[in-house]
């Protein structure tokens, strides 16, 4: 069986051999974020490193596992189906009851095993553009205010019959890759930050997009709306941007945003993603 433990610095050395085998930059992608976040774990086989991933709590109840990485000896279903039993376990320890992972679109063999051993359940589409640098926008000149939190009601009535947020099971990005419930609290938050911005047309709610501005980025986590709507909401957003973007959306709206996208993008090579999920049962109090 594989045990699952938090990383320590000296970890370092193995995290670095385990990422020769995938790419030699994931060390330094990965290991300063997710040892500084307290995220990364060390998958052990008779107290031999075998493996390391992230493991997030974008909310409260909800864990994410990312990037989960084995030796080359390890690389089989069965020692991968339990390094993901370990980790829903830490998750469960700490009072979740939702653990959720994403795999790139086209990887079907991994979901059909996901799917086929541990009960996952697909949960959306998602395509994620990150840290893409923008254009020249000089020229635009629309730019939006952020909403205000008197727009509640109205913003959360919009989610509630939008067939992009139904489809995508009312998820939202977060950051480095992490998925969270976009809940009615959670969007309540969001306005009182200043991170939501709306598009009205004829009276009534057009679009909606939540978007801060990090580091010399902005993210763009929720894109939704009437198709004419976005451009306009994008311009909008883009345009209070420092320099760089990194935009997520799910796959059903990305089509209608993809022509903007490509004008304001210096290159746009954007990954796809499907976002998983299971429901599990939480051992402990959640989470504060």
């Amino acid at each position: 069986m594989i045990a699952v433990r938090p990383a320590r610095e000296a970890d370092r050395a193995v995290i670095a051999e385990i990422s020769k085998h995938y790419d030699s930059n994931l060390i330094h992608l990965v290991h300063k974020t997710w040892q500084q976040q307290g995220a990364m774990y060390i998958a052990e086989r008779e107290g031999k490193e075998v493996g390391f991933c992230g493991l997030s709590f974008p909310a409260p109840t909800e864990a994410q596992i990312l990037g989960l990485r084995l030796l080359p000896e390890f690389q089989k279903e069965q020692a991968g189906r339990d390094f993901i039993i370990a980790l829903m376990q830490v998750a469960q320890e700490k009072g979740c009851n939702v653990v959720r992972l994403i795999t790139a679109s086209e990887n079907y063999e991994t979901q059909a095993a996901l799917q086929r051993n541990l009960n996952f359940t697909r949960c959306g589409a998602w395509v994620i553009g990150y840290g893409e640098e923008l254009a020249d926008l000089s020229g635009e000149e629309n730019t939006l205010a952020p909403a205000g939190p008197e727009q509640l009601e109205e913003i959360w009535s919009f989610l509630q019959y939008s067939q992009v947020y139904r489809r995508n099971q009312g998820l939202i990005y977060t950051d480095f890759y992490s998925f969270r419930s976009f809940s009615k609290a959670f969007l309540s938050q969001l306005l009182s930050a200043g991170a939501v911005y709306t598009w009205p047309e004829g009276g009534e709610l057009t679009g909606v997009s939540v978007a801060q501005a990090v580091g010399d980025s902005m993210v763009i986590s929720y894109l939704d709306g009437k198709p004419r709507a976005l451009p306009k909401l994008l311009q909008g957003i883009v345009h209070r941007s420092p320099g760089h973007l990194t935009a997520a959306m799910a796959a059903d709206i990305y089509a209608d945003a993809h022509p903007y996208l490509e004008e304001i993008l210096v290159q746009h090579q954007p990954d796809h993603w499907l976002v998983m999920a299971k429901e599990v049962s939480p051992l402990a109090a959640p989470r504060e």
